[in-house]
């Protein structure tokens, strides 16, 4: 006791002699040194009474005004292991050693619950995860570090199960994040993969969100010859970021649902307000939007309504065309307005007009006010061209800036009876909005391989009334589940012969195959186990909303000229070569339907609508292929030629390039389109409607557009044709937005001296290069 109070005393003595002894922390707080607080740590690692005494005599000889934390921890430590290892390690793990934990909180360093989380989260024995925890202790232990933070740790814990061969516990364990420097980037620059995302704080969430349910999908969701398949580039799994909540892609909505039994946006009624249904054409339009932004919170795609100013007409009943108009009014500019959309997007959304109701409506039970039966569709042919009359003018008259209203993707669809000179004043008032801004669609009905439905969402994935043959089913309340796009390209690279070709597309479609299986399979369990898609899930008399047993799964493909120039020295402009692509289609088309007899799904092909997939392709190729690879664009920025398409810098006639590319609309059901990219001179309304004439009536085209390349000065609000540096107007340069067709829909490229904007280097390539005609 003689002794312990002696030591007391010197302690007491050498503080006294210099009362300003003040111990700086990590936070850089200052505070008075406390014997109390270093005895208080001896003595929670059971420290030995006597053995404490001596270590803190020999911190106090040590101490100096100014001292840190750090340093008193560094001696106590090093004391410590001089009188027991084990119990330094222990005053390390619980004082020195402190981990920043993903709950926001700072706690000592715990050993156990390494060994703890590798039991619950891999599945490991205990015996290994105790083995693996020690080994990383021992590692810990070298660092010379105040904090660890738990990113830290796992890397580390995943370092060890590596070296242990456990790969399988690694996959478990890993954590999915982003880069600090690619947050900064994204705060700094934004992103470019989806030229609908403006620069914000809610897309700069979004793409955040996305990379780690991205890696999620690819560590969780997928096997690793799946992952590794994407990664490397041979298939293109599209949205990732949505392969585990939303799986599911775009949707064809039947808008006769919602005018019958009223509106529920979080499709239970229990967090919303409930709408009954509508009685008024304004309360109707309010309702269309809001069924495409509560669909799209629950979908990963587009939303389209097709025969929806027949639909709607039954409320036009007794309104003049100035009250129509006015509520079509309102309908556009809510659509575009509406930043609402994930990460701040306005809902990616699509409306089909038709010119009259088609015969196969005619007497079909109409709806109306309240929901009650008013007759058949038949009674509103007046209201029907009425409807679409109004919402062609709201759309020729742009914003009130003289923009275009970039959404809803607006289709008119062509019948047998539209074309035959009644509805003309109608057809050229479209055509005057595609000369002006080369936004609308057109749907040809004429071909012999439709029937009496076709409708498109978007870009241009389709549903058409080939499935059960009940246009009803076949074509509303159900969309395209999902898509995966093979490589072409690397086909014709790979591949020594024909056959070989057909081997390398056997390959990559069963890659598809089994990923599109993965996807539905996922698809199914947020409808029915997980209820995270209560929307889509809502019930209508005896079904569910969305009909997924009706939904396509879909092969999309990428660079059909390019694996012919690979094969054959010649593009899909060669006659030769252009046959082996159409068999190649055609082989492609006869998989689908083998898969309808083992599966009983509803397989398809697609043009792939491949607004980055055509650039990350071609940017992969040139990586692993080198010069053998083929691409368009420069060392810079190159791309494929997206799905069978003519180049884009082709100089085929548009007559030729019609004939090259319509064979390939009827081997790709399951979405497709044609593009006319137009002059920078004015385009003639009457030409271009003689144009459609020719088209509908003398081509296999079934799906295509007017793509004008236009200018809007920021500044003094001009609008022009053309891609143009400088407003000449008032001589702007700066502030020049350029607007364009992306790879469906129009959109802002960017600002005419800036390489920042909506579209990715590869598209923006191609955007210079595309020859008008």
């Amino acid at each position: 006791m003689g002794n312990y109070m002696d030591k007391r005393s010197q302690i007491a003595d050498y503080l006294s002699k210099d009362e300003k002894i003040c111990v700086k922390k990590n936070n850089g707080i200052t505070e008075r040194f406390s014997y109390e607080k270093l005895l208080k740590s001896l003595v929670l690692v059971e420290v030995p009474f006597f053995e404490s005494d001596k270590i803190i005599a020999n911190i106090v000889s040590s101490l100096y005004d100014g001292i840190s934390t750090k340093e008193i921890k560094n001696i106590v430590y090093e004391n410590l292991e001089d009188v027991d290892e084990q119990i330094a390690n222990k005053y390390l793990a619980s004082t020195k050693l402190k981990v920043r934990t993903s709950r926001d909180t700072i706690e000592a360093f715990d050993m156990s619950k390494i060994a703890n989380t590798l039991v619950e989260e891999t599945g490991a024995s205990q015996e290994t995860a105790f083995e693996i925890a020690t080994d990383v202790w021992k590692e810990l232990k070298k660092l010379n570090v105040e904090y660890l933070t738990a990113p830290m740790i796992r890397e580390i814990v995943n370092t060890k199960l590596v070296e242990y061969g456990l790969e399988d516990l690694r996959s478990r364990y890993t954590r999915l994040g982003i880069p600090v420097y690619n947050i900064t980037s994204l705060i700094e620059n934004g992103n470019r993969d989806n030229a609908n995302m403006i620069h914000n704080p809610e897309s700069i969430h979004k793409y955040v969100a996305d990379e780690a349910l991205k890696q999620y999908a690819l560590l969780k969701m997928l096997p690793s010859h799946l992952a590794d398949a994407h990664m490397s580039g041979d298939v293109h799994i599209h949205d990732l970021e949505f392969f585990a909540g939303r799986p599911l892609n775009c949707m064809q909505h039947d808008i006769r649902t919602f005018i019958k039994y009223g509106l529920k946006v979080d499709g239970t009624g229990d967090h919303t307000s409930v709408a009954a249904p509508p009685n008024h054409m304004e309360t109707l339009m309010n309702h269309t939007g809001e069924i495409m932004l509560a669909a799209q919170q629950n979908m990963s795609g587009g939303q389209g309504m097709s025969l929806w100013n027949v639909f709607v007409a039954p409320f036009a009943r007794g309104r003049s065309y100035e009250e129509i108009k006015q509520s079509v009014q309102m309908l556009v500019y809510n659509l575009n307005m509406a930043y609402a959309a994930r990460g701040s997007q306005v809902p990616f959304t699509s409306l089909a007009l038709e010119f009259s109701v088609p015969k196969f409506l005619q007497n079909v039970t109409a709806y109306g006010p309240k929901g009650e039966k008013v007759g058949v569709y038949g009674d509103f042919e007046e209201e029907t061209r009425l409807i679409q009359k109004a919402f062609t003018e709201t759309l020729l008259a742009g914003d009130s800036e003289g923009k275009p209203h970039l959404f809803p993707n607006t289709i008119y669809t062509l019948r047998d009876e539209t074309l035959k000179g009644e509805f003309d004043e109608d057809l050229h008032l479209v055509h005057e909005l595609s000369a002006k801004y080369g936004s609308p669609y057109f749907v040809n009905m004429l071909p012999k391989y439709r029937n009496d439905m076709a409708n498109y969402m978007g870009c241009r994935t389709c549903l058409q009334d080939n499935w059960t043959g009940d246009w009803d089913e076949d074509c509303l309340r159900t969309g395209n589940l999902a898509y995966v796009t093979l490589n072409f390209p690397r086909i014709g690279y790979q591949s020594n012969d024909e056959s070989q070709v057909f081997e390398y597309l056997d390959e990559y479609m069963d890659l598809a195959v089994e990923t599109l299986m993965l996807r539905r399979e996922q698809g199914l369990k947020c409808l029915d186990d997980f209820k995270i898609l209560p929307f889509l899930d809502q019930k209508v008399e005896d079904d569910t909303y969305y009909r997924v047993r009706n939904s396509t799964l879909s092969f999309g493909f990428v660079g059909l000229n390019e694996m012919l120039l690979a094969l054959f020295g010649e593009g899909i402009d060669n006659p030769e070569a252009n046959k082996f692509g159409l068999k190649c289609l055609e082989y492609m088309n006869d998989r689908t339907k083998e898969l309808k007899q083992e599966t009983g799904l509803r397989w398809t092909v697609l043009q792939t609508p491949a607004e980055s997939t055509a650039y990350r392709f071609a940017s992969l190729d040139k990586k692993v292929f080198g010069d053998k690879a083929i691409s368009q664009g420069d060392e810079t920025a190159s791309y494929y030629t997206n799905s069978s398409h003519v180049p884009v810098n082709s100089d085929v006639s548009l007559v030729d390039k019609i004939k090259i590319e319509e064979p390939y609309h009827k081997l790709t059901p399951g979405g497709h389109i044609f593009h006319a990219f137009m002059g920078e001179s004015y385009s003639d309304p009457d030409s271009l409607m003689s144009l459609t004439n020719k088209m509908a009536r003398k081509s296999d085209i079934g799906f295509w557009a007017y793509s004008s390349a236009l200018s809007f000065c920021i500044k003094c609000k001009t609008l022009m044709k053309g891609l143009n540096q400088q407003c000449p107007t008032c001589g702007e340069r700066e502030d020049v937005e350029w607007y364009d067709r992306i790879t469906g829909y129009v959109q802002q490229v960017g600002r005419a001296k800036s390489a920042s904007g909506g579209w990715n280097p590869g598209k923006r390539q191609e955007l210079v290069d595309r020859r008008r005609y």
